[in-house]
């Protein structure tokens, strides 16, 4: 029976860590090992896992090295022949590992990702794997939608970063996270590199998980945000590809822009600093090009029919009737600009 690696990236999870802990010690699959990376917090994490989860293998680094470096290091310990990474302030069903254990094992499927409810409401939907949006964008699957419509196994466009298998020779093959992201976004990069070596992912229905979700933006996020998924797209498509995209890469970027100016001068920074870091690490990006382009194995078209031209706006503007009604002309124009990028991307 293969061994199952479970990473959590720890910072300052004290408080949420004993419930997601005591329901991975539920798990109906017994060949588990767990590892918690703590990043360096400062709330007595690693204290509270020496002595009250001595089962628990602990990797310690001595600063936030950012999740997606986190999980690259718990990846370096791990021993499974799968690796499992979950964020700690979740809690899951018994059947959380063999339901991603059954996903991931289906031919042509290289990752795997649970059926994400929120942990307050747990007939609502946080993210059944994630979309992608033409922009880079990573948005969730289904978000506050009742969890019963999402109970077929199918192929999505990404995992969710919160939560999903990989295997181990397609980490191997396709690498672990860009540490460079620092975070947001570095699950959507994970799965696009996934999906040009020829890996399918699959949405884990079985494999169930509570998540305290919450949708907030700060500045920081935002630049994030932008830097990242500019940063996808620049690795991730060929030439032609980025042409065709630009329509829709620039709409979203008017709209970021707007969004910017709106919110106030810390926003203004964080966008002017994500562009700063693309063009000032333009070599970099490049050799990160050349090595993500060396994986391909199947064209971009392949990959952008699983992309979505649609911007969720309850993920965008907020819940309500407004951004509903706002939604339909910007997804309108999303779906006009899209129409080359499916022709000739």
């Amino acid at each position: 029976m293969p061994l199952v690696s479970v990473v959590i990236v720890c910072w300052n999870a004290r408080q949420d860590l004993p419930v997601c802990l005591a329901s991975l010690q539920r798990q109906t699959y017994p060949n588990v090992e767990v590892i918690a990376v703590d990043n360096g917090s400062t709330d007595g994490t690693r204290e509270y896992l020496e002595t009250a989860h001595p089962w628990v293998q602990i990797h310690a680094l001595d600063h936030n090295a950012g999740y997606a470096a986190a999980n690259n290091a718990g990846f370096e310990v791990a021993m499974g022949e799968y690796l499992v990474v979950l964020n700690p302030d979740t809690e899951v069903e018994p059947d959380f590992v063999t339901g991603l254990l059954e996903a991931v094992n289906q031919e042509g499927v290289g990752l795997a990702t649970s059926r994400i409810c929120y942990f307050a409401d747990r007939d609502r939907v946080n993210t059944c794997g994630n979309d992608i949006h033409l922009s880079g964008l990573g948005f969730c699957r289904g978000l506050g939608q009742p969890a019963r419509l999402f109970d077929d196994c199918v192929r999505v466009a990404a995992v969710s970063g919160c939560a999903f298998m990989i295997r181990r020779d397609v980490l191997e093959r396709i690498g672990g996270f860009d540490a460079d992201y620092f975070t947001y976004c570095e699950d959507v990069d994970l799965s696009l590199r996934a999906n040009l070596a020829g890996y399918a992912i699959a949405y884990a229905p079985r494999s169930i998980v509570y998540h305290k979700y919450s949708l907030r933006m700060t500045p920081r996020k935002f630049c994030f945000l932008e830097r990242n998924r500019r940063l996808t797209l620049l690795k991730n498509f060929r030439w032609g590809t980025l042409v065709a995209l630009s329509p829709p890469v620039w709409a979203t970027g008017f709209l970021m822009w707007i969004y910017a100016i709106t919110h106030g001068p810390a926003y203004l920074r964080a966008k002017l600093q994500a562009h700063g870091w693309i063009y000032g690490n333009w070599p970099q990006v490049m050799e990160k090009r050349r090595r993500t382009q060396a994986l391909r194995k199947v064209g971009d078209r392949e990959v952008i029919r699983l992309m979505s031209s649609d911007l969720p706006p309850d993920q965008v503007i907020g819940p309500g009737l407004l951004s509903r009604l706002a939604g339909i002309p910007v997804n309108l124009a999303y779906r006009m600009l899209a129409v080359p990028v499916r022709l000739f991307g």
